[in-house]
């Protein structure tokens, strides 16, 4: 059942694919939000797909690198709530919690990340517009 979560990977492709056909002006910050939205979940999905011969192991050990960096906040949050007690078993719906606030927060940070590479790139195509023979 956890393997179909890797269906959330659609929502930011999808994403991308439409911010490109509208030529959207913060196509990064618009795409990071959707990432970091669906990160946590599709990492876990991936980790699922070791029994998958070559292919599988591969999306496995990248699916538990992306899980190891994502998820410990959610967890951490979870723990400083009382909701789980450190050490136990995480039951689906505190996993759902756990995802939920992994979720909120990543889509915020990627967000942000990709607000200031859109506004960097916006400056650099500007600043050569206006200023061509001093970046040359």
């Amino acid at each position: 059942m956890s393997q179909y979560l890797i269906l959330l990977a659609l929502i930011p492709l999808s994403c991308f694919e439409l911010v490109k056909l509208f030529k959207c002006r913060y196509k990064n910050t618009i795409c990071g939000f959707f990432t970091g939205l669906v990160i946590a979940p599709v990492s876990f999905a991936c980790i699922n797909f070791t029994y998958v011969p070559i292919i599988g192991k591969f999306m496995g050990l990248i699916g538990l690198f992306i899980h190891l960096a994502h998820f410990w906040f959610g967890y951490l949050c979870v723990i400083g709530m009382d909701i789980v007690e450190p050490g136990a078993e995480v039951t689906a719906l505190q996993f759902t919690l756990i995802s939920g606030i992994n979720g909120v927060v990543f889509a915020a940070v990627y967000a942000v990340i990709g607000c200031i590479v859109d506004i960097r790139r916006r400056n650099t195509i500007f600043t050569r517009k206006i200023f061509p023979k001093l970046l040359y």
